[in-house]
């Protein structure tokens, strides 16, 4: 694989922190409401290093969701319906298409909701998701049996054994929160139309640096309205003191110092999202998401997600 991951390509065994919002209501009602969609991403990430391009992903996706209320539980289907991955150098494009076959088998999901912060409260359908993981697994046991070499078949066992570990619900709902589509989804809006501008913190697991995380404070604000719409503006900044600095300029020294030749310079993290909801639905109508990851004037990770609503 590539030594640079993005999101939708490599999960995460690093325990997240429980981002806590506070809903605020005069009533215990719930407003979530039962309906179907269909979006469509686009996501770019690129990779600069002394501000030339190194690599780049491009990857399509759409997926249809339908929610609905079963025993009294918040429920949400998610299907990834169509997937197109493209990376340049095109030589890391065989290793990218079997890492976004396993995505397609833990991304179809259904969900139980939160109805106090409409995040994910757990994965009903664990045992499908563990029988496609089995009958992926069989595939390529199958198709990789003429391999002799002991190295590259002890690879081939490893990066199963590795992707297996990751097929609990756990794993996976941790791969959720750092997965785009996810992530702004599932969120206060399904459940809840107060809408309270307070900062919180979340964690970014840094894609330059081994996934290690860093916190950021998140502003959201209001920035237009309307009687069936509401689109918020949030703007993520580091914050500082993060423990893990030392790491990454460990990380930074063995890494891209011999490529780049500079020290390293300082560590930057720029996070700022736009989402729309229709409030008629209860539904996402349209997000975009920019990250700037970066060791400044040496090594830049740019990502712009493009979330549309087509149904």
């Amino acid at each position: 694989m590539s030594r640079f991951t993005f999101f939708g390509t490599e999960n995460t065994n690093i325990p997240e922190k429980t981002e806590v919002i506070d809903v605020q209501s005069s009533s215990d009602i719930i407003l979530f409401k039962e309906g179907e969609a269909k979006y469509r991403s686009v996501q770019l990430a690129v990779i600069k290093m002394n501000g030339i391009i190194e690599n780049h992903v491009e990857t399509k996706l759409e997926y249809h969701v339908k929610k609905y209320i079963n025993n009294d539980q918040l429920m949400v289907r998610v299907t990834l319906a169509d997937q197109i991955v493209a990376i340049q150098p095109s030589y890391l494009q065989e290793n990218l298409d079997l890492m976004s076959k396993i995505d397609v088998i833990k991304s179809n999901a259904l969900v139980v909701v939160n109805p106090k912060t409409g995040k994910i409260l757990r994965i009903d359908n664990m045992d499908e998701i563990k029988a496609n993981w089995l009958d992926f697994k069989n595939e390529v046991k199958s198709s990789t049996s003429f391999v002799k070499s002991p190295e590259m078949r002890a690879n081939i066992d490893t990066f199963l054994v590795n992707v297996e570990q990751q097929m609990t619900e756990e794993n996976i709902l941790l791969d959720f929160q750092v997965r785009p589509f996810f992530d702004l989804f599932f969120d206060k809006y399904l459940i809840n139309d107060q809408f309270i501008m307070k900062p919180f913190t979340k964690l970014y697991y840094s894609q330059l640096f081994d996934r290690l995380p860093v916190d950021f404070k998140v502003t959201e604000e209001i920035v237009d309205e309307t009687p069936s719409s509401i689109s918020i503006l949030k703007d993520g900044r580091l914050v500082e003191g993060n423990p893990h600095l030392v790491d990454f300029e460990k990380i930074y020294d063995s890494r891209y110092k011999p490529s780049i030749g500079y020290k390293f310079s300082g560590y930057d993290y720029n996070h700022e999202t736009r989402v729309i909801y229709d409030l008629n639905e209860n539904m996402l109508s349209d997000a975009n998401m920019v990250i700037t990851e970066e060791v400044k004037n040496n090594i830049e990770l740019f990502v712009d997600y493009k979330l549309q609503r087509i149904e």
